[in-house]
């Protein structure tokens, strides 16, 4: 679901791209699943694995970190030289090579792996190695996909930067992070995605989980200001202190600021017996705000939120500002 949704957020000027992205991605995830500690559980507060994908201009970037036992490091730094030192011809010989010699063992397949990843990205394969003990380090490696015939000047993706986001996001304990158009067709491959990967909580906060981003994404797929023709958005879930935080942000027009405030600053004010009864009204005579729908939604997540709803504005210019969203639970 994460490469449906990749692909969705890819322009269709990339069309040729998406099927090499999409390979490219799941030889990234089964990468993870090769040299990962499979002996260790994995918990909401384990932060050995982590997979980001980001585009800058006409570039396309997959990477991707998970923990690896120390001993196993220089099998898979081989593997890695010698695929970042073979040319066009020399990769297609390996690779037949390993095909016909059976070369394929427990862990061998992802030599396979790395090889496929040369010959569709035509460039090397940038790794890195950070010890986190005497037992295990994390593996980094970066895909980078770009057209070479186009010269976009703009900034790239270094491995050192994909380390220092890595970092950044286990310190916040960020699960799930998503930038990109939020319109309607993009919202239901984004839920599906969260779904699947919810499986290891418990189905009261899953439900929860779930419905809080249903009301959240819909609103702003709904209500945020669209630039160049897109409802563009950012959402994140973290998780810490046993307690799930879900924050989103979006553009919205300086004119809805006030109504928004002012229904924001209402829930915030009610007790929840207080919510639950205007909940009801509302269901019952089918008055909403003129924040429209919105206004119901923000009353039914600020009746399940551990704290009140915080929320921010920050102007942008005299059209529209940012609007940013964090609930607790």
């Amino acid at each position: 679901m994460a490469t449906q949704l990749f692909k969705d957020n890819v322009e269709e000027r990339h069309e040729k791209l998406r099927n090499k992205l999409s390979f490219l991605m799941i030889e990234s995830f089964q990468n993870i699943s090769r040299y990962a500690d499979s002996e260790e559980e994995i918990s909401l507060d384990d932060n050995s694995e982590f997979f980001m994908t980001r585009n800058i201009g006409d570039t396309f970037y997959v990477i991707s970190a998970n923990l690896i036992d120390n001993d196993k490091i220089p099998m898979v730094r081989e593997k890695l030289e010698q695929v970042n030192t073979l040319d066009k011809s020399e990769l297609n010989k390996l690779y037949r090579e390993v095909l016909t010699n059976k070369q394929i063992n427990e862990k061998g397949g992802a030599g396979l792996g790395f090889i496929e990843m040369v010959r569709k990205t035509k460039g090397k394969l940038p790794f890195d190695f950070v010890t986190v003990d005497n037992k295990q380090s994390m593996f980094f490696m970066q895909i980078e996909l770009r057209n070479p015939k186009i010269d976009d000047g703009l900034p790239s993706i270094s491995l050192s930067d994909a380390k220092q986001i890595q970092a950044l996001v286990a310190q916040e304990n960020i699960l799930m992070m998503h930038k990109g158009d939020y319109s309607e067709d993009a919202v239901g491959p984004m839920l599906k995605m969260v779904e699947e990967n919810m499986q290891n909580v418990s189905l009261k906060i899953h439900k929860k989980i779930f419905h809080f981003l249903v009301e959240i994404l819909q609103n702003i797929s709904k209500h945020s200001y669209a630039l160049n023709g897109k409802h563009e958005g950012i959402f994140q879930i973290g998780y810490d202190h046993k307690n799930f935080r879900i924050g989103t942000g979006n553009f919205i027009l300086n004119s809805k600021i006030e109504n928004l405030k002012n229904l924001l600053n209402m829930v915030n004010s009610k007790t929840v017996d207080e919510l639950n009864a205007l909940y009801r009204k509302y269901l019952r005579e089918g008055k909403i705000t003129n924040s429209g729908s919105a206004g119901l939604g923000l009353i039914d997540l600020a009746r399940e939120t551990l704290d009140k709803i915080n929320y921010e504005f920050i102007k942008i210019n005299n059209t529209y500002s940012f609007f940013s969203l964090t609930v607790k639970f």
